[in-house]
């Protein structure tokens, strides 16, 4: 129990010094948008709702079905670190809209100028569950970590 409160306690302490403008840190963050289109068509989705659970954060998505600029923590990744260090961080996003199937993307990646990542959410036409997404580690990673092993 004490290792997930200081793990808890660690994320919370990022989340905080990254959001504060009056103290610089060297905690890193990312700017990014989530474009919400319908997975079938692929026009954007007005009026997504875009939750952001590390940080508490909603988003609304515009007529282009993107969210504003969101500046997130970069929460390292350490979950593989034994096999091979990730720089890249993880976060995750729920993503709400009227007549779709929530979608849940788990591990979507964060890194400096990382731009937009496109959301893909289905019409509910109640047979389907919530949609999880888990977002892959980088080529580079994959790669890297193959080539390690052979």
């Amino acid at each position: 129990m004490l290792k997930e409160f200081l793990g808890i306690l660690a994320i919370i302490l990022l989340l905080c010094s990254c959001s504060d403008a009056s103290h610089p840190s060297p905690a890193p963050c990312c700017q990014m948008r989530l474009r919400v289109l319908d997975g079938m068509t692929d026009f954007p989705i007005r009026g997504a709702e875009v939750v952001v659970p590390e940080t508490g954060e909603r988003f609304i998505t515009d007529e282009n079905g993107s969210t504003a600029e969101m500046v997130l923590p970069v929460i390292p990744d350490a979950e593989y670190d034994k096999l091979l260090i990730n720089s890249e961080g993880r976060i995750t996003f729920i993503v709400y809209a009227e007549g779709y199937v929530p979608l849940l993307l788990l591990y979507a990646r964060t890194r400096q100028n990382r731009d937009v990542i496109e959301a893909l959410l289905f019409r509910d036409d109640g047979t389907l569950p919530v949609f999880t997404v888990i977002e892959a580690p980088p080529t580079e990673w994959s790669e890297e970590l193959v080539e390690k092993h052979r």
